[in-house]
């Protein structure tokens, strides 16, 4: 059931109900109403896309952007983890609805937990928001959501400052921790999903990287034959191909193929998504509460113990350069002609892994830096 009228010379249509859900009184009464309305000047079309902007709740906003956007598995994870988690509350609260006053508040309480989740949450809440700016709009194309609410937080100079992580594997336990990921390679009791851990946590031993990119390596990015391997969209978006260390390469050819992943397993993605295992073995043993991603800041510090210049373990770690004539001048996708550097760090790490296998062996001082 329906009622219509003009606006601004433009046809309008309002339904008021569906039939037999209204007596024709009703019906009448109504479109009176509606009528008296559009005679006035008012669009119900207008009104209804209005309402059905201002009324839009975070649930909605969330799913729309992850949609929308090009975001890595581990970013659509941070914001549906937040989501669900620090922003509980707010789900399906209108998203015009949550003011200056609001953000402070939850701010502060995510704070008292952990200052770091509380400015991880908040980015990410300001960027729903400028997406949301972007996103819905009145049908005069004016926008539904005002100023980034946010934006309190550094008016007021709220933000947390977090000290970034700098933990490692102490360097002068390299070998040691090595020695545990060879232990239990050589272990026969290891269970197939338990090695494909270590044949992981060892290449990210060697070669610097993410360990999502690692756990996520596909056949078709990897050649042993030529030693490299191929990052086609990395976090930094800058795509490269990476040389590998003999040895590095000699974990790869010793994995089964199973399915499209080096590093594959039976769950839903095909690969495993961490390596847990083994990172609690080399706590274990070097008694230092070290990470899957602490073998990358380990990888950085062996080179700088070899007198590996900084731009080349950026590059191998695939860091964009801060040198302006670097960026320009160097190549920075095609990262083979740093072979002698990550064959450098395989070999020091092998060097490292015998000694503390001896114990009457003492090591040789460094050479001089470069």
């Amino acid at each position: 059931m329906f009622c219509a009228g003009q606006v601004g010379g433009k046809n309008r249509r309002v339904t008021l109900g569906t039939y037999g859900a209204l007596t024709p009184k009703q019906a009448r009464d109504m479109a009176r109403m509606e009528l008296a309305k559009i005679a006035q000047g008012e669009d119900p079309s207008y009104e209804r896309r209005k309402q059905k902007a201002e009324t839009v709740p975070l649930e909605v906003v969330v799913k729309s952007y992850i949609e929308s956007k090009k975001l890595k598995p581990l970013s659509i994870k941070d914001i549906k983890t937040h989501r669900d988690l620090n922003f509980k509350a707010w789900k399906k609260k209108p998203l015009s609805q949550i003011n200056r006053d609001e953000v402070k508040r939850k701010f502060m309480e995510i704070s008292e937990r952990s200052p770091s989740q509380a400015n991880q949450a908040f980015r990410i809440f300001r960027a729903l928001w400028n997406y949301a700016i972007a996103e819905y709009r009145y049908p005069d194309d004016s926008p539904v959501f005002g100023e980034n609410p946010v934006n309190i937080l550094s008016e007021q100079k709220l933000w947390n400052t977090v000290q970034p992580r700098n933990s490692k594997v102490p360097i002068d336990k390299v070998g040691l921790a090595w020695n545990v990921l060879e232990n239990l390679n050589q272990n026969p009791g290891q269970l197939p999903a338990s090695r494909t851990m270590v044949d992981a946590a060892m290449f990210i031993f060697l070669s610097g990287c993410r360990v999502d990119e690692a756990t996520a390596l596909t056949w078709d990015r990897v050649n042993t034959e030529e030693k490299w391997w191929y990052l086609d969209d990395p976090k930094n978006h800058h795509e490269v191909t990476l040389p590998l260390s003999d040895l590095a390469c000699q974990i790869v050819d010793s994995r089964p193929k199973v399915n499209e992943y080096v590093f594959a397993s039976k769950g839903k993605y095909g690969h495993i998504k961490e390596i847990r295992t083994p990172m609690k073995k080399i706590f274990e043993a070097i008694k230092s509460n070290v990470s899957a991603h602490d073998l990358r800041r380990t990888f950085k510090a062996i080179a700088v113990e070899n007198g590996i210049e900084k731009w080349k373990f950026d590059l191998l770690t695939n860091h964009k350069l801060a040198d302006v004539s670097s960026k320009h001048y160097m190549e920075t996708s095609d990262l083979l002609y740093l072979r002698n550097e990550i064959d450098t760090i395989a070999s020091w790490i092998v060097e490292q892994a015998r000694i503390a296998n001896a114990d009457n062996v003492i090591p040789m001082a460094n050479r001089k830096k470069a």
